[in-house]
């Protein structure tokens, strides 16, 4: 007797945000037969009777909870409690033309499905390696915008990098992040800084140089606390994180938040810190 194939055994989720009580929408990132990116809405409360663990544990939630994904060519599909059955259904399946990072200023692009991600910084920021960068083996860090209303932050990020670019501020800008390998750009990477630590009063010099260079160019970062500084032995101190970062800031704002360096070096709270999740 042959035994019956698994349902969506072909998929993987990749990224989840749901309502804690089940009764909100539901959104998933998926892949499907490990190259196609595809995203599904669940209508509120079509899940209702899973906890949240179960909805957000990927293989719960492509084995059991969603039902068998459509095939064809879409990239945006809709599931709801279909109305004579009672069961979660697919209701509707289109191909929409998402948005990505359009200043393309780095010459390298990066397929996402290639890297081997090593340790979760959160469901933006990866650690992880690919075959084409630091000899395979050493981490770089990747960050994408996990869901299509998070592009723009990439963008501006990724100008912020430009702008920065060989100065030796922060990390070493790698290349464009695509969503599969012809894909819209999505993200970026850059190298791992490893075996640094966080800034302290005891760095403020070498703090304080960091930020000035950034603001010379006209760069507030916005976001200063120390876990945002890595010192390492014998190095330069090197900036993180510039997902807030402004451009073209006034002489006010960028003195203004120089003003502040010393008390965010003294914050003893855990404020700004990372806690990284090994895959």
């Amino acid at each position: 007797m042959e035994t019956p194939s698994q349902k969506n055994a072909n998929v993987r989720m990749l990224a989840c945000l749901v309502d804690i009580d089940g009764d909100g929408e539901g959104d998933y990132r998926v892949l499907v037969d490990d190259k196609y990116v595809k995203y599904v809405t669940t209508a509120p409360g079509t899940f209702r009777d899973a906890d949240e663990s179960e909805r957000c544990f990927g293989p719960v939630l492509v084995g059991e909870l969603l039902p068998q994904l459509p095939t064809g060519d879409w990239n945006k599909g809709h599931v709801a409690i279909e109305s004579e059955t009672r069961n979660p259904t697919f209701v509707e399946t289109t191909t929409v033309q998402f948005g990505g990072v359009m200043n393309l200023w780095h010459e390298n692009k990066f397929n996402e499905l290639d890297f081997t991600r090593q340790d979760c910084v959160g469901q933006r920021v990866h650690i992880s390696t690919h075959p084409e960068l630091e000899g395979g083996t050493k981490p770089v860090l990747v960050k994408l915008a996990v869901w299509p209303w998070e592009i723009p932050h990439m963008e501006a990020e990724s100008a912020i990098y430009q702008a920065i670019h060989d100065t030796g501020i922060g990390p070493k800008f790698l290349g464009h992040l695509t969503e599969g390998k012809e894909g819209r750009v999505i993200g970026f990477v850059t190298e791992w800084i490893e075996d640094a630590r966080a800034a302290g009063l005891e760095d403020i010099d070498g703090c304080r140089k960091a930020l000035s260079q950034l603001h010379k160019l006209g760069i507030r970062h916005g976001d200063i606390n120390k876990y945002n500084f890595l010192v390492k032995e014998g190095q330069d101190v090197i900036l993180i994180d510039f997902e807030v970062a402004e451009q073209d800031s006034t002489l006010e704002e960028l003195e203004e938040e120089m003003s502040t360096l010393e008390s965010h070096l003294a914050d003893k709270s855990f404020r700004g810190g990372i806690e990284v999740i090994s895959e």
